[in-house]
């Protein structure tokens, strides 16, 4: 039930453009309310080693909370198989001691839960939080619309998240961020988290990646760094005798397996980035054998992977919805049954199983081991250590800003705690009951009721932890152990880079061609071309610019 399930189109643009390492950027809507005063950010870009952003970052002190079952290995998240008998109380006050409300917008992959005065979750929540919480709750999907608008008219709420991936489509954002949110360093910085405790418990580099313009200007949501994974429904295969692909070619194979339109079943939906990894296709900037940097669209297995995801389209095993909207909502169909395989974020598994488990017992989805297309050693990619951030509107005064804090320290409590079980479930015996094993099951209200609002409000240190769902924590864990192990190496990691506005605004009139090329609008010819513009058009200045962050940092 928790994470951004991912799959959007904006979402899928930014990972699969973005070169590694560049957790932030600017291109596409303009804030023209908040283009005056230039900060000297996001437009030329900016880059800078997290290890000099130390006088800014909060300083680590780690909660003493309950300890996994299963080792996060190599990077990965480590995993909880079993929920504590006895939940910790980590916040003893209430964080907002003026009562005020507090607005905030959060997005939501999920059909919107009943509002502020109309629902009991909200109401315990907000009990320990000392004031109401009124959640503006956006589609996950149509966020980033949205977000430009509300930056350019500058009446944001008191507490905004804002994904990473959307951030890739608004211009001067780094301006936006001067004009309109706190300045967080003189209440974070250092020792100065010591005051939020729960806050001091998240991992240094993932604060790193809430630094806009030389100021730490929002609290980060950690993540392992994997963008998604190819799930598919095995419950579907096993009634058809498949097997999961080793190869391209199995995959393929597949294909014409798993279709059969007079069963209204499609094989796939969206997967080319994954069919990109699969092929060996860099997630963003590798150097040749000159030392040249070259960017993932202008390799030949780009290419390669480009010809392979046509050929899919082509053949009729993408469902038919996807081949008319690149933008659809994929759950519901994966979920029908309708299509069987399928990329999203890793958060999409638990939030499927919250959804199905009392809806289709035999509903079974599990994640698709990385692959390389000729059966080699595949690789994964890697992202940054946050991608989602919640920022604190600015100028609201010193004692406000602290309880705002307050308020993303009780958000960030991490697993086995009351306050971390109260925002994920609700109320025992209201919104959930315990199961045998201890787990929570969500009655009918916790169904109608709960959803991951606070969640989004704050990060906290990745974990695997819904033991509710058999097997699933163990295979989670399992996965993402192995996909740490396959990553890519990063060029630029451990440099915080902040990519110039020119070259980040290509990403989606390429995109826009490339699902030109899949759906049979553009021969596959024209990638070159397409290529060529972007390199014209802001690619090779973008060379230039992240040539010279490695150089400056000895690379």
């Amino acid at each position: 039930m928790i994470g951004p399930g991912g799959g959007s189109t904006n979402r899928r643009t930014f990972l699969s453009l973005l070169g590694a390492g560049a957790a932030v950027t600017a291109g596409g809507v303009t804030l023209s309310g908040c283009s005056s005063g230039d900060s000297g950010s996001s437009v030329n870009g900016r880059a800078e080693t997290e290890d000099k952003l130390g006088g800014l970052l909060p300083k680590y002190i780690a909660y003493d909370g309950v300890k996994p079952d299963l080792p996060g290995e190599n990077g990965g998240a480590p995993g909880f198989t079993k929920y504590p008998a006895t939940l910790q109380r980590a916040v003893p006050d209430k964080p907002v001691k003026s009562g005020k409300e507090v607005t905030a917008m959060t997005p939501l992959w999920a059909p919107l839960p009943p509002g502020l005065g109309s629902n009991t979750y909200f109401d315990a929540n907000n009990e320990r939080i000392g004031a109401p919480v009124r959640f503006n709750i956006l589609s996950g999907n149509d966020y980033g619309d949205k977000l430009g608008p509300l930056l350019a008219s500058g009446n944001v709420p008191d507490l905004l998240c804002v994904p990473g991936w959307n951030i890739s489509g608004l211009t001067r954002f780094g301006q936006a961020a001067d004009k309109l949110f706190e300045d967080l360093t003189p209440y974070l910085a250092g020792d100065k988290v010591a005051a939020y405790p729960l806050l001091a418990n998240l991992p240094t580099r993932a604060w790193a990646y809430g630094v806009w313009n030389s100021q730490l200007k929002a609290v980060p949501f950690p993540s392992t760094g994997f963008p998604w994974a190819l799930f598919y429904r095995k419950d579907i295969f096993d009634q058809v005798g498949a097997a999961p692909p080793k190869t391209a070619d199995e995959l393929l194979a597949l294909g014409k397996q798993l279709t059969d339109a007079r069963a209204n079943r499609w094989a796939f939906g969206g997967i080319t980035d994954e069919i990109q990894r699969a092929f060996g296709v860099p997630s963003g900037w590798r150097k040749d054998s000159s030392g040249k940097l070259v960017h993932k669209v202008e390799t030949p297995e780009f290419e390669e992977a480009i010809a392979f995801v046509r050929k899919v389209f082509q053949n009729g095993y993408v469902h038919p919805t996807v081949v008319g909207n690149k933008a659809t909502d994929e759950k519901p169909l994966f979920e029908g049954g309708q299509l069987v395989i399928r990329q999203d974020g890793l958060g999409a598994w638990p939030e499927s199983l919250q959804r199905q488990s009392s809806i289709n017992p035999k509903f079974d989805m599990q994640p698709i081991a990385p692959f390389a297309h000729d059966g080699g050693t595949p690789i994964t990619w890697g992202g940054d250590p946050a991608g989602i951030f919640t920022f604190v509107k600015k100028g609201l005064g010193k004692d406000r800003i602290a309880e705002l804090l307050g308020v993303l320290n009780y958000t960030a409590a991490p697993f086995g705690t009351e306050e971390n079980q109260l925002y994920s479930y609700g109320v025992e015996g209201k919104h959930y009951t315990r199961q045998s094993s201890g787990a929570p099951k969500l009655t009918a209200l916790g169904q109608k009721e709960v959803a991951t609002t606070y969640t989004f409000l704050g990060g906290r240190p990745e974990a695997i932890t819904q033991s509710e769902y058999p097997g699933y924590v163990e295979a989670m864990n399992a996965w993402g152990n192995n996909a740490a192990k396959l990553r890519e190496p990063n060029l630029f990691e451990g440099i915080r880079v902040e990519q110039p506005s020119k070259m980040a605004a290509l990403a989606q009139p390429f995109d826009d061609k490339l699902q030109d090329i899949y759906r049979g609008r553009r021969p596959v010819s024209e990638l070159k071309v397409a290529v060529k513009e972007w390199q014209t058009n802001g690619g090779n200045e973008g060379r230039d610019f992240y040539a010279k962050v490695l150089s400056d940092n000895g690379r």
